[in-house]
């Protein structure tokens, strides 16, 4: 079901970005010319996308509209799942539309955009299949010779677990980063920077999976 990025803001995915304000930890990102994620520590899931607004085949009534047939849609097997919070003009992009939508969990994210996400406990982690061995960095950049048995013993602690695509760059989590895989860089002590593509414009990139460690 790829809709929310393809069929629902329109063909012409030429430029991506987000505006979060992460409120009550202490981190504020005001801008950020990446589309990008908010995990809340209940679960929610908020994802807000600027996109390139095609004048000449939508309207801003004509999208919202679109976007709500597909969200009312899904919510009718999945209730109160999903949520659009907002559908506006860009203030930020120039020619650009704000869409911002917000999900119940996770598994909703992950089933309405058919990706992986998945931020949970280790234990949790391991239930749904994933795998806890990768290669980790510190908040440094240096490298964390941790595994399994290591990260199942790290009290309190979160796991976020993202498929890299081009479609997220950057990852708001309500907990502190202690561990990242190799690649991924830490843009705040709740915010991560996941790996792109080369080349940029390959909208359809997907690349392994990114482990983040919080607590």
């Amino acid at each position: 079901m790829q809709k929310t990025r393809y069929a629902l803001i329109g063909a012409l995915l030429i430029y991506t970005a987000g505006v979060f304000c992460l409120a009550g930890c202490g981190e504020t990102m005001e801008t950020a010319e990446v589309t990008s994620l908010m995990i809340e520590k209940n679960g929610i899931v908020t994802s807000n996308i600027v996109e390139d607004f095609g004048k000449d085949f939508y309207s801003i009534d004509t999208l919202k509209a679109m976007m709500q047939e597909e969200i009312n849609s899904y919510n009718a097997s999945h209730p109160a799942a999903m949520s659009l919070q907002t559908v506006e003009l860009s203030e930020e992009i120039e020619g650009g539309v704000l869409v911002r939508l917000q999900y119940a969990s996770c598994a909703d994210y992950a089933e309405f955009n058919d990706e992986e996400l998945f931020y949970g406990t280790p234990s949790e982690a391991q239930a749904a299949g994933y795998s806890l061995n990768a290669e980790f960095v510190d908040t440094d950049g240096n490298a964390a010779n941790i595994g399994e048995t290591e990260i199942l013993a790290i009290k309190d602690a979160k796991i976020l677990i993202i498929r890299q695509s081009a479609q997220v760059s950057k990852v708001f989590l309500p907990g502190k980063v202690l561990y990242m895989s190799t690649g991924t860089v830490l843009a705040g002590s709740k915010v991560v920077e996941l790996p792109g593509p080369e080349e940029e414009g390959n909208i359809m990139w997907q690349g392994e999976l990114t482990y983040v460690i919080t607590k």
